[in-house]
């Protein structure tokens, strides 16, 4: 478990990186089309995600009776359904830009460096209890980690949207 998982969470910051090494400068703070988050705005909001799960993964939690896996599939077709508008809550909204690439992408480079260290040093199956996600109830660490993946990846195709654009 621990090893897919960690693979899982490689192999997606590196695309997201990936994508976002190739933008200018310039490109990562252009507003594609009104209403929309520029790409730095985007990889801000997903690193303040991420942060957010590290945090989660690293606290306290408690043995559970189910499968700690349980929830991933309605994680993953809820955030692979691209076709679904999303809002983000209030405590992850993105700064306003200018955004640094460098700085962007030093802190993603940090975070999944947290995140492989949490990975192995946790019990994933454990279940987090302090904060939950109106209306799916209380997740793994392990659910929390798919999670961020699924949410890395939505973000990573809009940013590649965006790159389009821009």
């Amino acid at each position: 478990m621990k090893t897919e998982t960690l693979n899982k969470v490689t192999e997606t910051t590196n695309e997201l990186l990936n994508v976002v090494s190739a933008l200018s400068e310039e490109q990562i703070n252009k507003i594609p089309f009104e209403g929309s988050w520029t790409a730095g705005q985007v990889t801000d909001h997903i690193s303040q995600s991420f942060d957010g799960v590290i945090k989660i993964v690293n606290d306290k939690a408690v043995p559970t009776e189910r499968a700690p896996d349980k929830k991933v599939e309605l994680i993953k077709g809820i955030f692979l359904d691209f076709t679904t508008k999303m809002s983000s809550p209030e405590f992850v909204l993105p700064a306003q830009p200018p955004h640094k690439k460098e700085i962007l992408v030093d802190n993603l480079k940090s975070l999944t460096k947290q995140m492989t260290d949490a990975i192995n040093k946790q019990d994933l199956s454990f279940i987090y209890t302090d904060f939950e996600i109106p209306g799916f109830g209380k997740f793994t660490r392990l659910e929390w980690i798919n999670f961020l993946i699924y949410h890395m990846q939505r973000h990573t195709h809009q940013i590649k949207n965006i790159q389009q654009l821009v």
